[in-house]
């Protein structure tokens, strides 16, 4: 068999010769109709599959390319997360996108999720993943509904994304410290925004623990949108 690189000869034992699959292909300059049988339909299906990983993991805002340190331990471990990074996309387009018929996320789109995450996350909040509505809450947030001490910002909000509401702290009420909004000695005590660091009372409801003001808010909905 002739490849695009090679002349290769197969042996198969394990399929029939029944056409699995038809794929266009140019022959002598004219583009023919060729059948598949399905070992045929196989081999092409995932004989890239080994260059397609090492673009992920050595192309374009590649870890191990972006991180060059010269002490030797480093670069195994610049190693070590490029691979990981990659694993970690492969499986979470698995059984996350593909179950759910979503479109797999490329490189940079999960390279950039990765990023705003070690930016703007809180040290000990899991990584979070995107259901239908957006990014879904993460595990130490708590149940799907504001405890005391915090209110949505608007009673009707027009936000499409309803897991991206704006909230803001009741009266003597703190920050989210991990269990609870606790009580305050001051009537509104203000909190810096995580994102620009202005003195506000506002967080988002897709995470109680991370403060943030309207301005940022906006900001975050736009990217949410983008992402969809």
């Amino acid at each position: 068999m002739a490849d695009s690189k090679h002349t290769a000869i197969m042996a198969n034992t394990w399929s029939t010769t029944i056409p699995k699959a038809k794929q266009k292909r140019r022959v002598g300059g004219r583009l023919v109709e060729i059948d598949y049988s399905e070992y045929m339909y196989w081999y092409y299906f995932g004989r890239h599959a080994v260059d397609d990983n090492n673009n992920n993991r050595q192309g374009r805002l590649s870890f191990e390319e972006t991180f060059t340190p010269d002490r030797w331990e480093l670069r195994h471990l610049s190693w070590l997360i490029g691979l990981t990074q990659v694993n970690s996309m492969l499986a979470f387009n698995f059984f996350n996108r593909k179950p759910q018929n979503k479109t797999a996320f490329t490189k940079a789109a999960f390279t950039r999720i990765i990023a705003k995450d070690l930016i703007h996350t809180q040290e000990d909040s899991p990584i979070q993943a995107e259901d239908d509505e957006g990014y879904t809450p993460p595990i130490t947030r708590g149940p799907k509904v504001l405890p005391a001490g915090a209110k949505f910002k608007l009673s009707v909000d027009p936000n499409p994304h309803k897991q991206h509401r704006l909230c803001v702290l009741q009266k003597r009420h703190g920050q989210w410290n991990g269990s609870e909004f606790p009580t305050t000695s001051s009537d509104y005590p203000k909190s810096h925004c995580k994102v620009c660091s202005r003195e506000m009372r506002t967080f988002c409801y897709c995470n109680w623990g991370k403060m943030m003001c309207a301005q940022c808010h906006g900001m975050h909905l736009m990217e949410i949108a983008a992402i969809k």
